[in-house]
């Protein structure tokens, strides 16, 4: 055959190959994205969610701790941060999602804390948005790990009380990547959570996802109940919420040094 046939039966098939990946590359799509880089919260401003405590003197956009780019964004809570009298909050208000049984949600963003936290601090969740109700689904937490150093924690239901589905440590003074692929359910065996910490899978567990309601939103900075005097601060760079997980995070291997760090959990 030469190499002119050959070209006229490979070049449907290139054309073909080529349109589907041109396709699949246009069906990828960012819904959210916050990086600071305006110098202010105004990306934060757009999402439908308050702010909450949002003030000169607990959110910043600094340039001293940058992930990437000029600008990130420092959060600092104190005891007179008040919500109401079992809360304190300092937080942004995170994009809202219609959420269905059997949809996915793929987020991640970077955190870095300068020193360990005093208290435990709260400084992610979804939550689910009326009708029925207010449900709190899931929850990433912070706290002082004993002996010294810090723990990263996530759990399911109302600020994870149904249980620590994961935690690791959290080395402090580095800038960390958590990702997230939620895949939504109300039924406990086809929910499912999966976790990138630093880039590498470290859960993916089957878990009720959601309640019964059909709107979900987040908040990111820090929140506290019950109140706590202490004073903590956590810097955050670099948010992304799209519908594929190639666009929030790009996998490590798994090494067996990480298949063994803290609780992590990979079924």
């Amino acid at each position: 055959m030469t190499s002119k046939a050959l070209l006229r039966l490979s070049l449907p098939l290139i054309l073909t190959t080529s349109l589907f990946c041109l396709i699949d590359f246009a069906s990828a799509k960012i819904i959210f994205k916050a990086d600071f880089e305006t110098g202010d919260l105004s990306e934060w401003s757009k999402t439908g969610i308050r702010s909450q405590n949002a003030t000169a003197t607990t959110v910043q956009v600094v340039t001293d701790i940058v992930q990437e780019g000029k600008y990130a964004g420092k959060f600092t809570i104190h005891e007179d941060d008040v919500f109401n009298p079992q809360q304190l909050r300092v937080q942004v208000g995170g994009p809202k999602i219609t959420v269905e049984e059997g949809s996915d949600t793929y987020m991640s963003f970077y955190m870095y804390m300068a020193e360990p936290p005093k208290d435990r601090d709260n400084f992610f969740y979804w939550e689910g948005q009326p009708p029925p109700r207010y449900d709190n689904v899931m929850t990433w937490w912070v706290e002082p790990k004993e002996g010294g150093g810090v723990l990263i924690k996530y759990g399911t239901g109302n600020l994870g009380r149904n249980g620590t589905d994961w935690e690791a440590d959290f080395p402090i003074g580095k800038w960390h990547q958590l990702a997230m692929q939620i895949h939504w359910s109300e039924d406990k065996d086809k929910g499912n959570t999966r976790l990138w910490f630093d880039r590498i899978l470290v859960l993916d567990k089957k878990l009720k996802t959601k309640g019964p309601e059909s709107i979900y939103f987040c908040q990111l900075g820090i929140h506290r109940s019950p109140h706590r005097p202490s004073v903590d601060t956590i810097y955050f760079d670099n948010f992304i919420l799209a519908d594929t997980l190639e666009e929030v995070v790009k996998e490590l291997p798994k090494s067996p040094k990480s298949a063994t760090a803290g609780n992590s959990t990979v079924k």
